[in-house]
C-alpha cells in the first residue's frame, strides 16, 4: 500500500499504528507562491521547490529540489503497490494538494490500480477537530477500512478544478467556489478561503493580511502573538511560515503597514491603522508582486482582481 497524505505528523502516526505500507508527505504549501500551468510534475516541482526556498522553507533549492524529486518518483511507482491511499482533510491546504494529486493520476495508466480516498472534516473524539495530525495511531487505522475508491466524477472535478487554480485568469476557480460538489463536499470552501486572499475591494488587504493588522490594532507586538491572533480567525489554521510571510510584506518597503522594531518585533502604524479603516489601499499603494496560483497579483497591471466579500471581480483598473 501507498499512503499519501498532507505532512510528517501523520506519518508519525501511521508508524505508531503500525499500518503497513510506504508512507509519502506531499509537503507543499501550494497557497502560496506561484503554481503555473506546467507541461509536466517535474516542471513544476522545479518551480515549487525555488518558491520555497524564496519563502523560507526548510533548506535551500538543492535540498528542496531532491526532496520534490523523491516525492515525484514515490508517487509515479503507484502501480507498483497494491493500492494508493489518498488521506487529506477539509482545509485549503489540504484539498489543493489533493486536487494535484487527483489531477496527476487522472492522466495516468490507471489499469488494474486502486486508489482510496479518506477525507474528513471531524472526529468525534477530537474537538476542535484541525486535522489529520491531531489524530492518534488508532484512531488513524480506524479510519482505513472506510475509505472510498475515487471515482471517475472526482477525478473529473479535480482535472477541471487544479487547471483553474492554475491558470493565469481566476475567474473558472470563482465560478467552482460558488458550485457545489457531493462528490467533493469540502472543495468550494476551500476554495472560497483561496479567494479570500485577493486584495479586497475596500482597502487592497487579503484576509490573512487583514487579520494581521488587526492583531497589531489589538496590541500585538511579538511575531508569534501575531500568528496566535491570525490563527484564532481561522476554522484551521495555517502554518506560520505561511503567515510570516505575509506579516514581513506588511513591514516591507518604503511605506509600510507595520513597522519593524527588531528581528521578531513588529508594531501597527499610522498608515495600517488607515488602511484598516479603509482610508488607503495597501494593494494600490505598496506596489505588491505576488502570486496566487497561477494568477500574478501585480499592482502595476491594467487588471487587478479583487475580493468583494462575495465575488471576485476586476477593479477599475481594467478596461
Amino acid at each position: 500500500m501507498l499512503h499519501v497524505t498532507n505532512g510528517d505528523s501523520v506519518l508519525a502516526g501511521f508508524r505508531e499504528a503500525g499500518i503497513p505500507g510506504t508512507y509519502l508527505a506531499w509537503r507543499d504549501v501550494l497557497h502560496d507562491g506561484p503554481v503555473p500551468q506546467t507541461a509536466s510534475l517535474d516542471a513544476l516541482s522545479d518551480v515549487r521547490a525555488r518558491v520555497i526556498a524564496e519563502l523560507g522553507g526548510d533548506g535551500d533549492y538543492a535540498v528542496l529540489r531532491a526532496g520534490f524529486a523523491e516525492r515525484d518518483r514515490t508517487l509515479a511507482a503507484f502501480r507498483e503497490h497494491d493500492e494508493t491511499v489518498l488521506w487529506f482533510e477539509h482545509d485549503l491546504y489540504d484539498q489543493l494538494q489533493l486536487l494535484q494529486i487527483l489531477d496527476w493520476l487522472s492522466h495516468q495508466d490507471r489499469h488494474g490500480a486502486r486508489i482510496g480516498l479518506i477525507q474528513i472534516d471531524r472526529h468525534p473524539e477530537v474537538s476542535p477537530f484541525f486535522g489529520l495530525g491531531q489524530l492518534s495511531g488508532r484512531q488513524l487505522a480506524e479510519l482505513l477500512p472506510a475509505r472510498q475508491p475515487v471515482s471517475p466524477a472526482q477525478f473529473a472535478i479535480a482535472r477541471e478544478a487544479w487547471a483553474a487554480f492554475c491558470a493565469p485568469d481566476p475567474r473558472g476557480l470563482a465560478a467552482l467556489a460558488n458550485s457545489s460538489f457531493e462528490e467533493m463536499p469540502f472543495l468550494p470552501a476551500a476554495l472560497t478561503r483561496c479567494l479570500e486572499e485577493y486584495p479586497s475591494a475596500r482597502d487592497g488587504l487579503s484576509r490573512t493580511e487583514r487579520q494581521l493588522l488587526e492583531a497589531g490594532a489589538s496590541g500585538a507586538r511579538h511575531r508569534r502573538d501575531y500568528y496566535i491572533a491570525s490563527s484564532s480567525r481561522e476554522s484551521c489554521p495555517w502554518g506560520d511560515l505561511s503567515v510570516y510571510v505575509r506579516l514581513d510584506r506588511l513591514s516591507a518597503g518604503s511605506k509600510p503597514a507595520v513597522d519593524r522594531l527588531g528581528p521578531d518585533a513588529f508594531a501597527l502604524n499610522e498608515r495600517g491603522r488607515r488602511i484598516l479603516a479603509g482610508e488607503e489601499d495597501w494593494f494600490r499603494e505598496a506596489g505588491r508582486d505576488v502570486w496566487i496560483g497561477g494568477v500574478h497579483l501585480d499592482a502595476g497591471s491594467r487588471r487587478q482582481w479583487r475580493w468583494d466579500g462575495v465575488r471576485l471581480k476586476a477593479d477599475a483598473t481594467d478596461d
